[in-house]
């Protein structure tokens, strides 16, 4: 394959996911009344926009100290106040480029020196245990309807998840395990795939035996996914009183974070809102509240708190 059809491939596919997102939200607001949505955004409670924003902020604290632990794990040297700067200029270029790993890649860049693929170690597993964490809180989450109401339609995929996850957390993280897949994995020589995977392999392999180190990243994971469930919580507060505790928001947003996964949209753009409406309709969530919770959630907090990374993009320089 030409590197020149390669590229029309990768424009074909933003394309369609930029349809895919715009269709889901037009269809969205072809639904709803879209002049309802404005409305309840304009008569928002500032206040608990605000407390979002602390929130999400937070986040972003527990979110780079994760990132920091990994560093320091490789002797990397760089200070938590750094880190910050970086993880801020990754969230901003998360939010403007088609795919999350836009913002990978320039954590890459400002930490890599002449150890690449130690930086794209560390982005990995930081991404790998997330990815535990959110499994083990979606769990943790779906356990509730289960027991009370003996409710399992989420169970099923959720332990799939899990397992995949914590397969694939194993394999990368133990030799014995990874050298099982490494014959076949050493054949991929497309883009040198194979080879570029070993090396990362044996960057990342050290985490293994660090259990105090993975158990509170994990940790630290579990109160990130906590976090992005209060965030819309708090948007909701902001736009009235509804009969909706913080509940649902533990058990939804979980499952809403796993489904904006599926890659079919630019950010998961439609996607997400239309998980809001359909899961938060069976707590008696209006639609149009739903929908403006996700679009608020992601517009007015999620991308507002990014915006700080285009400072430090200016003004801060790649050592």
């Amino acid at each position: 394959m030409t590197d020149l059809r390669k590229e029309n491939l990768k424009k074909l596919a933003t394309i369609l996911r930029i349809v895919v997102g715009v269709g889901l939200i037009i269809f969205l607001f072809w639904r709803f009344d879209i002049n309802k949505v404005l409305q309840h955004v304009r008569d928002m409670d500032i206040r608990y926009l605000v407390y979002a924003l602390v929130i999400y902020f937070v986040f972003i604290i527990i979110a780079a100290w994760r990132w920091q632990v990994l560093l320091n794990h490789k002797n990397f040297q760089i200070p938590f106040g750094r880190t910050m700067i970086i993880y801020f200029i990754s969230l901003f270029f998360n939010n403007l480029l088609p795919t999350t790993v836009g913002g990978d890649v320039m954590r890459v860049l400002y930490i890599m020196k002449d150890r690449k693929t130690e930086a794209l170690a560390t982005i990995l597993v930081d991404r790998i245990l997330g990815f535990v964490g959110l499994f083990i809180f979606a769990f943790f989450a779906v356990l509730y309807p289960l027991i009370k109401k003996q409710q399992t339609e989420f169970l099923p995929v959720i332990i799939i998840g899990l397992i995949i996850i914590v397969l694939i957390t194993y394999v990368f993280f133990s030799a014995r395990a990874y050298a099982v897949f490494s014959p076949v994995i050493h054949k991929l020589k497309i883009f040198s795939l194979g080879e570029r995977l070993n090396r990362l392999h044996e960057a990342g392999t050290d985490y293994g035996g660090a259990w105090g180190l993975i158990i509170l990243c994990i940790i630290q994971s579990i109160i990130i996914q906590s976090i992005l469930a209060i965030v819309p919580f708090l948007v909701m507060k902001s736009l009235g009183n509804f009969n909706v505790g913080l509940l649902p928001f533990f058990i939804y947003i979980p499952i809403i974070n796993v489904i904006s996964m599926i890659p079919i949209s630019i950010g998961a753009l439609g996607v997400r809102e239309n998980s809001y409406v359909l899961l938060f309709s069976r707590v008696g969530l209006p639609g149009e509240i739903s929908l403006t919770i996700s679009l608020v959630s992601f517009v007015f907090v999620y991308f507002l708190c990014s915006l700080i990374g285009v400072i430090f993009f200016i003004f801060y320089k790649k050592r």
